[in-house]
């Protein structure tokens, strides 16, 4: 048994501080920006370094395609992290996104120029290593509107909006700590007075007790006394910390000037900030202005709240549903409309998607209107992944746009394309996330029935749809399931097999868990492939698929004919046509894209067989009693299999009804083959990005 940890060199010892730092799985590209190494130096260490982890008793995992990840508590990270600062009496290593924090909060904090002569003396930094990492410190400040100048005669200094450079500090004070230690700090101040830690730089430990944020938990509290309701932990550690920057700001005179619109001074949250203030000047002998009084109305506003309560006279707390502002609503409501057109009409009837979008713009809407920076932390993902639902998003941008008169950042974006893309989520229903599976056994019905019930309880997405008996070959032909779960060995067969103990022991149910783990990322991979995949309008609507008419009865009728050539072909089945007319019936007539046309429409599980659309021309509209509608005479049917498959079509079908020339064409159509020849004679004028 080793009784002492291997000895680690300067590299290692960086590597396994990063390592320590990461709250997830790294890449080793990763690592090695964030250690200023090469990957091929990481994998030369990485020996040394699994070995000190072990014997310091962590999980270490180190899989190609996976990277690699300490898996072990925060509070064990922590101890780790001080063990790892005593080796050989050292002072802290610096990382190279830690380094340029550093820089950043020198910038942030100095009233004037900084030199790179000065942060290397004190720092111990190169100043040529200063000079190397300015290009990410220029770009961290951008992303806050704070411009970075250079002089060689005068240093390095920062111009921006003085809201923008406390968010900026909030924001860096939140990036050395890391998420886990972040969203502690406002219990960390409940107890102490000052912060500790052997893991930060020392100037940052220095800066973050200046702040005096046992004062500013004291003054959340405060907050959330008089609104009887509770903040989320994300806006109480962020009010605390602003609140502190704030404090600092306005005792070194940098204050936010400006007038106060009369909406907000008028509101409650303004008057809780107005007694912020008065607090604030009995502690420090500095006052707010009306403007910094208006922004911390603003931040408290703008803030996720847990919950909300009312007192009774009993004294009990009662909850109360958190109310949202008509501005809100409409606002939501209209980008739901435009979106819905390019991604799926039914998205226009989901109240999950109406309520939840309403309450982030809410929420939004001030963090736009006062600087207050957005976090999406997962905007890479959702570019990447999904970039026709971020477009989508984007398309519709220029409504919050017009409502707050500035841009509108990415992360907000990509916020608004998350709630879209869990609304396309939601047409799919939990029968398409089951796994149909077969018991084979040797007949003995009781072993069967102890299975299936093991089974359906352990794993409540597998579905056993057949027993059958393994004796009996020919049970098992052509039998339609993803899985054959047997008790006995089978070959021979195309259906995967798992064989197991009819009482289910435990390598039985790691050997299922697996293979739905698995079948389940496949399918995963398979659905980002298939995202990729581009369905126009015209591999759509096929020549068969396009039908003329002189004139309807009934929009019932109307409905049943446009649908009848996908019947036919089976792209669709005859259930369909129903779910359509129960849509219609029960929502009226939402689909209407305008300039006569209807989009026809049901969900994916309601009988799609396969992507298709179909097209109906009325020579004489069909008037309907209807305010949605007043008369159509072009009908489209979309059968759309997924959530994305269809994405490009009717992006296309959105931007062909802008072009009235288009659809006078097709109106003027004299058979269904004119109309293919106008479909390709107008798309190549079709933008590749949505038009606002």
């Amino acid at each position: 048994m080793v009784s002492r940890a291997p000895e680690i060199n300067f590299r290692q010892n960086n590597i396994i501080r990063e390592l320590l730092r990461t709250n997830s799985r790294i890449t080793l590209s990763d690592l090695a920006v964030k250690t200023n190494l090469n990957a091929r130096i990481i994998r030369y260490n990485m020996q040394v370094v699994q070995s000190w982890l072990t014997f310091h008793g962590v999980h270490f995992i180190n899989k190609p395609g996976y990277g690699v990840e300490v898996v072990a508590s925060q509070e064990v990270k922590d101890q780790l992290l001080e063990k790892i600062n005593t080796l050989n009496d050292c002072d802290i290593i610096l990382s190279r996104s830690q380094r340029e924090r550093i820089i950043l909060l020198y910038l942030l904090t100095s009233p004037a120029p900084v030199a790179a002569k000065h942060v290397s003396e004190i720092e111990n930094f190169s100043r040529s290593t200063v000079f190397k990492d300015i290009c990410e410190v220029e770009a961290w400040l951008r992303s806050y509107s704070i411009t970075l100048h250079k002089q060689s005669s005068k240093g390095l200094w920062i111009e921006g909006w003085e809201e923008s450079r406390r968010f900026a500090l909030v924001r860096l004070i939140r990036e050395e700590l890391g998420d886990s230690r972040w969203l502690r700090l406002f219990d960390y101040f409940q107890e102490h007075t000052q912060y500790t830690s052997s893991t930060l730089p020392q100037k940052m430990v220095v800066f973050i007790n200046s702040l005096t944020l046992d004062f500013s938990h004291a003054l959340v509290r405060y907050i959330e006394e008089n609104t009887k309701r509770v903040m989320s932990i994300k806006s109480r550690v962020e009010i605390m910390v602003y609140l502190g920057i704030t404090m600092q700001a306005i005792q070194t005179e940098n204050t936010i000037q400006g007038t106060v619109e009369s909406a907000v001074r008028q509101s409650d949250e303004y008057a809780i900030a107005q007694v912020l203030g008065y607090q604030i000047e009995k502690k420090n002998g500095t006052s707010l202005n009306a403007k910094e009084t208006e922004l911390i109305a603003a931040l408290i506003m703008g803030s996720r709240w847990e919950s909300q309560y009312l007192r009774r006279e009993t004294g009990h707390a009662e909850e109360q549903t958190p109310t949202v502002s008509p501005k809100s609503q409409d606002l939501a409501q209209d980008i739901i409309n435009i979106c819905s057109m390019r991604l799926h009409p039914m998205l226009k009837i989901d109240p999950l998607l109406s309520d939840e979008l309403t309450s982030h713009l809410d929420y939004s809407l001030f963090r736009l209107k006062y600087h207050i920076p957005i976090r999406n932390a997962y905007l890479r993902d959702i570019c990447e992944k999904y970039p026709k639902i971020y477009r989508v998003a984007e398309s519709s941008i220029f409504l919050l746009e017009n409502e707050v008169g500035k841009k509108v950042p990415e992360e907000e974006i990509g916020f608004i394309a998350m709630y879209l893309l869990s609304g396309l989520e939601r047409l799919r229903t939990e029968e398409d996330s089951r796994i149909n599976a077969i018991i084979a056994n040797d007949g003995v019905r009781a072993k069967s029935s102890l299975l299936q019930s093991r089974i359906e309880y352990e794993f409540p997405s597998l579905r056993v749809v057949d027993t059958v008996n393994t004796a009996q070959r020919s049970a098992l032909e052509g039998q339609q399931a993803d899985l054959i779960i047997s008790t006995l060995p089978i070959e021979n067969t195309s259906i995967p097999v798992i064989e197991v103990h009819p009482f289910l022991e435990i390598e039985d149910l790691k050997a299922i868990q697996r293979w739905i783990t698995k079948k389940n990322q496949n399918k995963r991979k398979q659905s980002l492939h298939n995202l990729q995949d581009e369905n126009s309008l015209v591999d759509l609507i096929k020549l068969s698929n396009i039908t003329f008419k002189e004139r309807m009865i009934n929009w019932q009728e109307m409905v049943a004919v446009a649908s009848q050539p996908l019947i036919q072909d089976n792209s669709i089945q005859e259930r369909y046509l129903q779910a359509m007319i129960d849509l219609i019936q029960e929502h009226g007539f939402y689909m209407h894209m305008g300039s006569g046309v209807l989009l026809l429409h049901a969900k994916p599980t309601d009988g799609v067989n396969q992507l298709s659309m179909s097209m109906l021309r009325l020579r004489h509209p069909l008037t309907v009693k209807s305010p949605q509608l007043a008369e159509t005479d072009l009908v489209f049917v979309l059968g759309a299999k997924d959530d994305h498959s269809h994405l490009t079509a009717l992006f296309q079908l959105n931007e062909l009804i802008q072009y009235p020339d288009c659809l006078a064409s097709i109106r003027a159509a004299k058979k269904p083959s004119d109309v293919i020849h106008i479909l390709w004679q107008w798309m190549p004028q079709l933008q590749d990005s949505p038009r606002t």
